[in-house]
């Protein structure tokens, strides 16, 4: 009878560990899963502006450029952006496409500089400086997306970006 006892608590005590160790898989895999939300939602809140343009190098047939970022994260979570892609326009005059695959973590309520390099074709230029010098003045505008890769898919923030010549 005492063998029997004994096979008894032995499984009782082997399925409260099992019990136990299920319920720290879930609380682990609950807090994962809430604070991939939260990142997620503090995306919506950010702000991308321009802070400078720099010419970095100039060739006979393209210049490079780098247009430095600000990204600021207003909300009480940090937030991660994996990527961004983007167009640079000169009059509404698309002077092409860029991206940067810079992992950046945005502190809460801080903000972050990155710099988005990019080359200018002077031959996709060309209808774009022209319409500056026929219209007497100009807008560029950056359209991009920023990208945050997280267990729950990934997310896109779009930025349209604008200034003056």
């Amino acid at each position: 009878m005492s063998s029997v006892l004994g096979k008894v608590i032995i499984l009782r005590t082997g399925l409260i560990i099992i019990t136990i160790i299920i319920v720290i898989i879930l609380a682990v895999a609950g807090i994962f899963v809430y604070q991939q939300y939260q990142q997620r939602n503090a995306l919506n809140d950010i702000k991308i502006t321009v802070d400078g343009v720099k010419v970095e190098g100039v060739s006979l047939s393209s210049a490079s450029l780098n247009f430095t970022l600000r990204i600021t994260n207003p909300s009480t979570t940090a937030a991660t952006l994996d990527r961004t892609d983007y167009t640079v326009f000169i009059n509404n005059v698309s002077l092409g496409s860029g991206q940067n695959l810079q992992k950046v973590t945005v502190p809460a309520g801080g903000s972050v500089v990155i710099s988005q390099p990019f080359n200018v074709s002077y031959s996709g230029a060309a209808q774009g400086v022209w319409s500056y010098i026929t219209g007497g003045g100009g807008e560029w505008r950056m359209v991009g997306t920023a990208y945050f890769d997280s267990f729950l898919g990934t997310v896109g923030v779009p930025y349209n970006i604008t200034g003056t010549l």
